[in-house]
């Protein structure tokens, strides 16, 4: 027997939208009625808002269980919230250049003026540092814009609907929005969707990646011959199991599952900052450097290869196996890396005696307590700290220069790689506090 669908309660709100959150949403605070009819004061995150407009939102109620029935997985969500109507406009509002933005879950911030992206983004940053990380006096810099904030990624993944058709997935929930472009996936990536949304796609993904300088490119699953034709037709060569990709002048090897980053742009001006953070006044220097570097959560060895020719020995640490491989065939003509497979809570205590600086780009979740535990045991002179998530960045931070003061802060760099989102990543350098 098929059961009826619950109807969902809307109500409209007329509301003065709050400040932004750190995920980009802006918050507002209305009555709504409870199980017993009673009202009460909710706080809600508002997509597509800006602080200060005066609108009108739609608060879908959340579905419930269905009374006599267990529902051992079902768990209360949040009412589903947008904006019908905007009587007062922000001065920072633009129009969004895509279509289903505020619905699509992967941009949060195309309606804001892309200067107003940067400033913001600094912000966050700032707040972090000082409750997180309990810096006062923070040497914060400008978020480091992104030339053209649209067509960066070069790497996606659609999700496939019932019907076999690529899209992204709606904003907290599985409903995809089929679609045959995005505004901030490549166009080399743009070009492949359009043709492999053509055809009916098995679920639950389709990944394409691309090479921006290389254009080759990445598509799993398997595509069959006639869509590697078609992209061969427009200078897009379909690759197998690998592909290839040119960033500060040497060339990386990447799988599919490979770490690596996703706006080619602005990680060419990543990988100068993290050379420049770890060598200070003397990476303009032609002569090899007599340091040895560790570069920490390696990928497919980029910062490694990077840096090998700048100092005498460079050891990179990677637990991906798939990574591993990539690693090991960028460094096949380099002499002085040396690779090693493992966690690197792990395998860092046995290195720290014989070290001169780190380079440590971690997951979002930051460095573990035995990576920053060794860091203060064994210091060294110089640390470049890549991050995602600067609130684990803040947390990282307050640990090495606070804890036992064993480091002191010389700059975070906001970088943005990822224009139109709330993304933020980091560059942070810091240097041994006895230097």
């Amino acid at each position: 027997m098929i059961e009826p669908q619950q109807e969902q309660t809307i109500t409209y709100h007329t509301v003065t939208l709050g400040p932004l959150t750190r995920e980009g949403d802006t918050l507002a605070e209305v009555f709504l009625s409870d199980e017993a009819g009673t009202l009460q004061a909710q706080t809600l995150h508002v997509p597509a808002g800006l602080p200060g407009e005066q609108v009108t939102i739609a608060v879908e109620a959340p579905r419930t269980p269905r009374p006599g029935k267990r529902h051992r997985r079902w768990k209360a969500r949040p009412p589903r919230v947008w904006i019908t109507e905007i009587h007062q406009v922000s001065p920072l509002r633009v129009a969004a250049a895509c279509p289903v933005f505020g619905t699509c879950g992967g941009c949060q911030l195309q309606h804001m003026q892309y200067e107003a992206q940067l400033t913001w983004k600094q912000e966050i940053v700032r707040q972090l540092l000082h409750d997180i990380g309990k810096f006062d006096d923070q040497p914060l810099l400008p978020t480091i814009a992104c030339a053209i904030p649209w067509h960066y990624r070069n790497h996606m993944r659609f999700s496939v609907n019932r019907d076999g058709h690529t899209g992204l997935t709606a904003r907290g929930t599985h409903r995809v929005l089929p679609l045959a472009q995005c505004p901030i996936a490549h166009e080399q990536i743009n070009q492949a969707l359009s043709i492999v949304s053509q055809r009916v796609n098995p679920q639950p993904q389709v990944l394409i990646r691309c090479g921006t300088v290389t254009h080759q490119m990445l598509i799993q699953p398997t595509q069959p011959p006639e869509v590697a034709q078609q992209l061969a037709e427009i200078g897009i060569e379909l690759r197998g199991e690998t592909m290839e990709e040119v960033l500060g002048n040497e060339t990386f090897r990447i799988r599919p599952s490979s770490f690596f980053q996703t706006n080619t742009a602005q990680a060419e001006k990543m990988a100068q900052m993290v050379i420049e953070g770890i060598l200070g006044a003397r990476a303009s220097e032609q002569t090899k450097q007599p340091l040895t570097l560790v570069d920490a959560y390696c990928g497919v060895g980029t910062f490694a290869l990077l840096l090998a020719c700048h100092v005498e020995k460079v050891i990179a640490i990677e637990e991906s196996a798939s990574a591993i491989k990539d690693a090991q065939w960028n460094a096949r003509h380099t002499e002085n890396i040396t690779i090693l497979k493992g966690k690197v809570e792990d395998l860092l205590p046995d290195l720290s005696a014989q070290i001169d600086g780190f380079v440590i780009d971690p997951p979002r979740a930051g460095c573990q307590s035995q990576v920053l535990d060794t860091l203060l045991r064994h210091p060294v002179a110089r640390i470049v700290y890549v991050s995602c998530d600067p609130s684990t960045l803040a947390r990282d931070l307050d640990i090495l220069c606070h804890g036992a003061a064993t480091y002191r802060l010389c700059s975070v760099q906001p970088l943005d790689m990822f224009p139109q989102t709330a993304h933020i990543e980091c560059i942070a350098v810091l240097e041994h506090a006895a230097s």
